[in-house]
């Protein structure tokens, strides 16, 4: 790296990362040649808070570690995002073996994203104050024009918590087919669920906090400000946010998930998740409502918003998602997708349909009735977790992959 700086807290699972990265650098100039202008290193482990656990003699990185894989136009990006998504699979199976079990993230974009298609956003705020050159030109990072906090869309805010809520949904499911260390994966997101809820009203009241170990305090004095965001929150809140900060940075095994058979901490951590429902529901209805100029129960709300999606930027969206490169995770009815398209955009109605399903969770739940917002055809679904899938897949498709 063209620095040294801190990747997490632990110095003996820092040098085991670091190594990791360097070796990244080699794996992928192997298989891009002159067509990698540069390797950026972002997400927590950019910040000097990446999660390490010491878990059975080895490091277990919970979360990934996440790079911007820079190329050189835009063809080179589209042609090789599947390549670069084999490759994250590849590279975490091998280059961390054994001292350090790692998931790897290569995301794509060209030079010119930049310079000219970086827009104000978190994602955006963070790379360029706290991203990291691992290799490639030392100003890559500048390129992009600086702007303020305050400039965060309130939109962007809010469609991190809507992603967070359906990977909770997903993480529902998932747990299930869990064991062993991968059990400390799942446990692990309840601990970013609660840091993100926080980010996400400090970004959506204009003040972002980039750091996860000062989200408490700041999050502390927002609601002193913000007194119906005060009300809506959960009581613990607070005290569980500031236990997640912690645990972030130095986490303990026995703290992230409690010891015992696997049953108990699968069952364990689907309690966590279901009893987080009502700290995303107040963060939810308190954006939305000051986005809609008015309070209103949560379902209300999700109604009005999704309908009030502008109308220029939706024959785009739905062109996009038509004509989209890979093939749905269930089949479009074309009835369906004309009517959804006069409604809202294909994004908005992937987002409420997540919130109405996790509004619902629940063990034994009947479905929530979300998947009328989704443009497949065929019968309803039948059952709450084929609601769910549905759901994350038109999510994963048409929102994530997008």
């Amino acid at each position: 790296m063209h620095a040294t700086h801190p990747l997490c807290r632990d110095t003996r699972g820092d040098a085991a990362v670091r190594a990791v990265i360097e070796r990244c650098v080699g794996f992928l100039r192997d298989r891009l040649g002159a067509r990698l202008v540069g390797l950026i290193l972002t997400g927590s482990f950019s910040r000097g808070e990446g999660t390490l656990l010491p878990v059975n003699g080895h490091f277990r990185v919970l979360g990934d570690v996440e790079f911007l894989v820079v190329l050189p136009h835009r063809r080179d990006e589209r042609a090789l995002r599947p390549s670069l998504a084999q490759w994250s699979r590849e590279a975490g199976a091998v280059l961390g073996a054994p001292d350090l079990v790692v998931d790897l993230e290569f995301g794509p974009v060209d030079e010119a994203y930049l310079r000219h298609k970086a827009r104000p956003s978190i994602f955006v705020h963070d790379l360029r104050t706290h991203g990291r050159v691992v290799w490639g030109p030392r100003d890559l990072l500048q390129r992009i024009p600086p702007f303020p906090t305050g400039a965060i869309p309130r939109e962007d805010a809010l469609h991190l918590l809507f992603n967070r809520t359906i990977e909770q949904l997903e993480a529902w499911d998932r747990v299930e087919r869990l064991s062993g260390e991968t059990l400390f994966d799942a446990a692990y997101q309840r601990l970013k669920l609660r840091l993100d809820l926080a980010g996400s009203a400090l970004a959506f009241a204009g003040g972002h906090v980039t750091s996860y170990a000062q989200r408490p305090r700041a999050f502390a004095a927002l609601l002193a400000r913000e007194p119906v965001l005060a009300a809506l929150v959960p009581p613990g809140f607070e005290d569980d946010l500031a236990r997640a900060a912690e645990a972030k940075v130095a986490p303990d095994p026995d703290e992230v998930l409690p010891p015992g058979p696997e049953a108990a901490q699968r069952k364990w951590v689907r309690a966590e998740i279901a009893a987080a429902v009502p700290a995303v529901a107040a963060l939810l209805r308190w954006e939305l409502g000051q986005l809609l100029g008015g309070d209103a129960p949560l379902p209300a709300l999700l109604e009005r918003w999704t309908t009030a999606q502008p109308w220029r930027p939706r024959p785009r969206q739905w062109a996009k998602t038509v004509l989209h490169p890979l093939p749905p995770p269930l089949p479009l009815s074309a009835s369906r997708t004309a009517a959804l398209a006069w409604r809202s955009t294909p994004r908005a109605l992937a987002h409420s349909a997540g919130a109405l399903a996790y509004l619902a969770l629940g063990e034994g739940a009947p479905p929530s009735g979300a998947a009328r917002l989704l443009p497949f055809a065929g019968s309803p679904p039948a059952s709450a977790a084929a609601e769910r899938a549905a759901i994350i897949g038109f999510w994963r498709w048409c929102v994530r992959n997008d």
